[in-house]
C-alpha cells in the first residue's frame, strides 16, 4: 500500500528535509540577500515637455473650476461689502485687500502650474488641495442664507 506523498514508482522518500533547504551556499546559482542588495532604480527627472497625463488633466480642470468659482464668490462677497467712515489710507489699503481677495484663486492656480513645470503631478495637486483650504470663501459662506 502506498502513501499520497510517494513517488508513483512505489518507493518512499526518506530525505524530507531536503524539500525544505534552499540548495548549498557553495552553488553558483545561490543568491542571499545578505550578500547581494537589491538595485535601487533611480526615478528618471520629469521631462517638462512632456504631455500630461489624463489623469493629471482631470485633476488640474477640477481645481481650475473650484478656484473659479471660488474667485465668483470672492467677487461677490468683497462687492457687498464696503467700509465708511475711515481715512483714505485705510480705505486703499482695503481696495488693495478686496483686489486681492478676487485674484488670489487664479493667481494661487497659475504660480502652481507655472512653478511646478518640472514637479511631479502629485505635488502640483497637493499644491492645488493646498490652496482649495487656505483660499475657501468662508466670508460668502457665512453671509449668505440658502433657505
Amino acid at each position: 500500500m502506498t502513501t499520497a506523498a510517494s513517488p508513483p514508482d512505489g518507493s518512499v522518500d526518506r530525505d524530507d528535509d531536503e524539500a525544505l533547504s534552499w540548495g548549498d551556499a557553495d552553488d553558483a546559482t545561490h543568491v542571499d540577500a545578505a550578500h547581494n542588495p537589491v538595485a535601487v532604480k533611480e526615478r528618471a527627472e520629469r521631462d517638462p515637455d512632456a504631455p500630461e497625463t489624463s489623469g493629471a488633466l482631470v485633476g488640474f480642470g477640477v481645481f481650475g473650476g473650484l478656484y473659479l468659482l471660488y474667485t465668483v464668490a470672492w467677487l461677490l462677497t468683497a462687492s457687498t461689502s464696503y467700509v465708511d467712515g475711515v481715512d483714505t489710507v485705510l480705505t486703499v489699503f482695503v481696495e488693495v485687500l478686496r483686489f486681492l481677495s478676487i485674484v488670489a484663486p487664479a493667481l494661487w492656480f497659475t504660480v502652481v502650474l507655472w512653478a511646478g513645470r518640472g514637479k511631479r503631478t502629485r505635488t502640483r495637486l497637493l499644491w492645488m488641495l493646498l490652496g482649495a483650504a487656505v483660499l475657501f470663501p468662508w466670508p460668502f459662506l457665512m453671509t449668505r442664507s440658502f433657505g
